[in-house]
Order: structure tokens, then C-alpha cells, then sequence
């Protein structure tokens, strides 16, 4: 009896793509966005006034505190968004699938061998799970800020990469170079994007292109070789027109003047200081600023602020712990020093840090200060054995979190808080429409019927994919840690080695992003497992899912002919003693 196969002409699976995307599309529609105006000056609104500026021709706008605190794709995008006159969140869920669509024929070369109409239904399979993965609908994307966007560029990169190294085994007649291109762009975009990708994907990126290379270098395929600096090529010009924008309007030739140069310089020299704190989530703490307060007299005028002001410790200031966390004393001193006149302009910025920063190394080393670490140049919390028990039980929740898609709901629960002139600004500029309703007499967002009624089916696909994706995942370790025994190992070739390499290094780099967002959890914020800071590892759970149990779930061939072979042997072994 022959098996069901399903098959799809390329019209049908193109037709098929549209329509999931239409789809997809028509369930954001039923979204609405969040803001909460006065309330998240660091995050969305940051961003929203960046981009109003970069419309207005103006880069990034004026310099204060926080103009270059962040790294800034997300406003050009919104600008992009805005110049189009598209909607906010669709254009979002847009820019998901198409990288949505561009994974799942990144790995299509995993099914060449089968007939083309059924290879198809395979890769329309993979673009619909990524496309419908919830954590792309969850309330995080409602927000305006770059993490609306983050995941599906890191998804690109991650497609563009695994394009290539399985079409550099594979089929080495077709050009590497599309592939190579795209990953620059989603490493590119991504980078600029967010002040900790280059932790997550350079390491991915390298060891692809290690690996490619080898392979590449034994086939004498030298023009593919040198390819391979596209990505880092188009990276590289990405950092620099951002730099030369930022040196052009503030005369600092830097992404930002947070996470690197002179105030994470004397950020790392302030976490220095010794502490008789054993409070959690502290950097700097009260009897540590006090030392600095007296060794450094440039920091005395801040010890109002930090120490005094009312509104300022109201902001930053945690009442549980009775100090700042690490997560909010650089961006109260920041604003101290905003408020003392030293953010009047960046190379002032920049010349007061560089010697905040000297003097308190200088009596550090000289034993004036005492001290806990070396010299370090970080806004982060310096990384020590007590961290590692719960960074390790965090990273552990952090992946059953991801697993389970908790926190995926599709809408807020809390409303946009703001007037009626902020909320007609942010719609005009956004072209999209915000949860202010509320319902009668209570302060929740109104959803109509119908918004609960999709809301509801989603969230019943949620539950669904909770389970596939957990079953799926700790099956696909299973049987790719199977393809380590010897009854079931293949001879080492490029085409068995690299995509063995390349699912365990999607794996890998999922549990590293979770073991990143865990350390900074324990050691600075505190706030619980987000799903909005994990978010970028649930495509690659899909990715190594899928194809983990393609490749690796299935008998081989080779062991059905093996236990045919036995049964013929011994039926004849059982006649001659017959």
C-alpha cells in the first residue's frame, strides 16, 4: 500500500505562500499598538523621538543624556515606515515573514532528493511554523520599540548563513552569494540594532564561516571563498555610516557613547570599588559611592541628584532594595550629570567620563580606593563565580519558558496611558491605532468581540505549539545525539558533517542567548524570564526542530537493508538445521 505524499506545483505552493501571508497580515490587523507617554522615556519613546527627527532631517536630534545612549536602527526604520505610509505593526509582521519565508528556503537543500512538488509542501511547512510562531504576535511587538523588529532580523542572518554553508555542500553550482548578502544584511541591521547582538551572532557567524571555508578551501572553489566577507564587508559599512552620522552631528566618532568610550569606562571603574553591600542586582552601591564621592571631587556635584533628589531616586531608585539596581544607576547618573550641565554637548560629555574614569583607576592602582576587580571598560555587572549557580538555574527557565511560549498572548493587558494630542501624534506618525479604550469603569483596554474571538483562536494555536515545539525539540536532541553511536554513524563527509554542525550550532547559540539573558536577569534587573529579551530563540528552536527530525528522526535505508540482510541469514541459517 503506497503512502500519502502530498505535492504542490510551484503555482499552488506560491499561491499557498500569498495567502498564509495575507492571513498572518489580517490577524495583526485585529492588533492594536501600546504606548504609555511619560512613562518610557529610556525605551519607546526614545525611539519615537529619534525618528521623528531622522524624518525631519535632523539625524537623531538634539544632544542630551540619552540621544546616543542606544544603538539607533529602530528609528530609521520607523522613519522608512513612516515614509511609505505604512502601518507600524503591519510592516512589523511583514519584515517577519519575509525572513520567515527566506529560512524555510534556506534549509529546503535538506529535502533536495525528493520530488520537487513534494520538497515544496516541506518548505511551505517550515514557512508557515515560523510564520505563525506566536512569540511573533506576543504583546512585546505592540510596543514601539526595536524589539518589535529584533527577531526577524537576527532571523535573517541566521537564514542568509545556513543558506550558504548548506548550498557550499550541497548543490556548489549555485552562486553563494545572495545567501552571503542577506546574512550581511540581518547581521548588519541587527547590530545596529541592538547593543548586544554582536555577543549573540559574531560567534555563530565566525564559526559558519570557518567551517565554509575549509569546505570551500578543498574544493579549490576560491571566488566562493573570498565571499565570504560579504556579511562582515556589509557590517562594516553599516558601523561606519552610523559612526560618520554621529561624528558629522555630535563630533563623537562612536555608535553610542553608552556602551562603549569614556562612560563605560567609568562605569567599569565605579564597579571597581570594593563593597561591603551582599544585596543583589547592586554595581555601585551607597557605601561604594561614598568612597568615589570623596576620592573623585568631579562627582560631588552628582551626589545631590543620586543621593537627594526626590523625583530622581522616585525614577531609579528600587524601595524594596533601598538602592539603585545596576539595571538603573547608569541611566541615574546619567541623568544627574544631564541636570549639572555635562551633556551640553558630547566631547564635554566625553571629557568628564574619561576622567571620572582615570581618577578612580588611578586610586584603585595606587590602593586609595580598594578594589574588587581589574580595570574593565563595561556598563555590565563583572562576571564572578557567585553568579554561576543562578545564571545556570535561569538559563534553565529561560529555555522551558521558550518551549512552553508562555507569555505569547497577542494583546496588552494594560492600556496606553497618554492625551488625546499624544495619541493623535503617535497614530499619525505610526499610521496605527493604540488599546486607549477602555472598558466601563475599570481602567482595562476595551477589545471588541470580535478582536477576542481571534485573540482567543491564537491563543488556542498557541497551546498547540507549545506542545509540537517542546516534543519536537527534546526529540530532535535525542536523535541527533543518536547520530553519535556507532550503529547509526555515517561515514565523515562535508554532506554529513556540516548540517550535523550546523543544528548543533543553532542549538547552541539559542542556549547561549539564554544564558546571556539570564546572567544580566540575576546580576542587574531582576524583572523575571522575558519573553520580549528571549524572543529571538524561538525561530531557531523551529529551525533545529524541523530539521533535526527530517534529517535524523527517520530509519535510514541503510539500516532497513542491514535488518533485511539478518533476517535472510538467519532464515537461512534456520533451514539448514532444519
Amino acid at each position: 500500500m503506497k503512502h500519502f505524499r502530498p505535492r504542490l506545483s510551484r503555482r499552488a505552493f506560491w499561491v499557498l505562500c500569498a495567502l498564509l501571508v495575507c492571513l498572518r497580515l489580517a490577524l495583526t490587523g485585529f492588533q492594536q499598538a501600546y504606548i504609555w507617554v511619560g512613562g518610557a522615556p529610556l525605551d519607546d519613546e526614545l525611539m519615537f523621538r529619534a525618528a521623528n527627527h531622522i524624518t525631519a532631517g535632523q539625524w537623531l536630534g538634539a544632544y542630551d543624556y540619552l540621544t546616543l545612549s542606544k544603538a539607533m536602527f529602530f528609528p530609521v526604520w520607523l522613519a522608512l515606515l513612516h515614509a511609505l505610509h505604512l502601518p507600524y505593526l503591519i510592516g512589523g509582521t511583514a519584515l517577519w515573514c519575509g525572513a520567515s519565508l527566506l529560512a524555510a528556503f534556506a534549509f529546503s537543500t535538506l529535502w533536495r532528493k525528493k520530488d520537487p512538488a513534494q520538497g515544496r509542501v516541506l518548505t511551505l511547512g517550515l514557512f508557515a511554523a515560523l510564520a505563525f510562531l506566536p512569540s511573533s504576535w506576543a504583546a512585546y511587538t505592540l510596543r514601539v520599540y526595536r524589539d518589535n523588529i529584533f527577531p526577524a532580523l537576527c532571523l535573517y542572518f541566521f537564514a542568509g548563513m545556513a543558506g550558504m554553508a548548506l548550498r557550499a555542500v550541497f548543490t556548489p553550482e549555485k552562486p553563494l552569494w545572495p545567501w552571503l548578502a542577506a546574512a550581511g544584511a540581518g547581521l548588519a541591521c541587527g547590530y545596529l540594532d541592538r547593543e548586544d547582538a554582536g555577543l549573540f551572532l559574531l560567534p555563530f557567524a565566525a564559526a559558519a564561516s570557518v567551517i565554509v571555508a575549509v569546505v570551500l578551501a578543498g574544493k579549490r572553489r576560491w571566488k566562493a571563498l573570498a565571499a565570504q566577507v560579504i556579511p562582515y564587508a556589509m557590517l562594516g559599512v553599516g558601523v561606519l555610516t552610523f559612526c560618520t552620522l554621529n561624528y558629522t552631528h555630535y563630533g563623537v566618532f562612536a555608535l553610542s557613547d553608552f556602551s562603549e568610550g569614556s562612560f563605560a569606562a567609568a562605569m567599569g571603574a565605579m564597579m571597581r570599588v570594593d563593597t561591603d553591600s551582599t544585596a543583589p542586582y547592586l554595581s555601585v552601591p551607597a557605601d561604594a559611592r561614598e568612597k568615589i564621592y570623596d576620592a573623585v571631587p568631579e562627582l560631588e556635584p552628582l551626589a545631590y541628584w543620586l543621593e537627594e533628589d526626590a523625583q530622581l531616586q522616585n525614577d531609579f531608585r528600587d524601595p524594596n532594595l533601598g538602592d539603585y539596581r545596576a539595571g538603573s544607576f547608569y541611566w541615574a547618573i546619567r541623568r544627574a550629570a544631564q541636570f549639572e550641565g555635562i551633556y551640553a554637548d558630547a566631547k564635554t560629555a566625553d571629557a568628564y567620563w574619561q576622567t571620572v574614569a582615570d581618577k578612580i583607576n588611578a586610586a584603585c592602582d595606587a590602593g586609595t580606593l580598594p578594589s574588587r576587580t581589574g580595570r574593565r571598560v563595561a556598563t555590565s555587572q563583572p562576571i564572578s563565580a557567585a553568579y554561576v549557580p543562578s545564571t545556570l538555574a535561569e538559563t534553565w527557565n529561560g529555555f522551558w519558558h521558550v518551549l512552553g511560549l508562555r507569555d505569547c498572548a497577542p494583546y496588552e493587558t494594560l492600556r496606553s496611558i497618554g492625551t488625546e494630542d499624544d495619541f493623535a501624534a503617535w497614530s499619525g506618525y505610526l499610521h496605527c491605532g493604540f488599546n486607549s479604550a477602555a472598558n466601563a469603569g475599570e481602567d482595562t483596554p476595551y477589545y471588541s468581540p470580535y478582536q477576542k474571538t481571534v485573540f482567543a483562536v491564537m491563543q488556542g494555536w498557541t497551546r498547540v505549539c507549545s506542545i509540537l515545539l517542546t516534543v519536537g525539540v527534546l526529540c530532535a536532541v535525542l536523535c541527533q545525539l543518536a547520530e553519535l553511536l556507532p550503529q547509526r554513524r555515517q561515514k565523515c563527509t562535508a554532506q554529513t558533517v556540516v548540517p550535523w554542525l550546523l543544528l548543533f550550532g543553532i542549538f547552541g547559540i539559542a542556549l547561549l542567548r539564554c544564558a546571556m539573558i539570564a546572567f544580566v536577569e540575576v546580576s542587574s534587573f531582576g524583572i523575571g524570564t522575558s519573553t520580549m529579551y528571549l524572543a529571538t530563540v524561538h525561530p531557531l528552536l523551529v529551525l533545529y526542530a524541523f530539521a533535526g527530525l527530517l534529517l535524523y528522526g527517520r530509519p535510514r535505508k541503510t539500516d532497513k537493508r542491514r535488518e533485511n540482510a539478518w533476517q535472510i541469514y538467519w532464515s537461512s541459517a534456520a533451514a539448514r538445521r532444519a
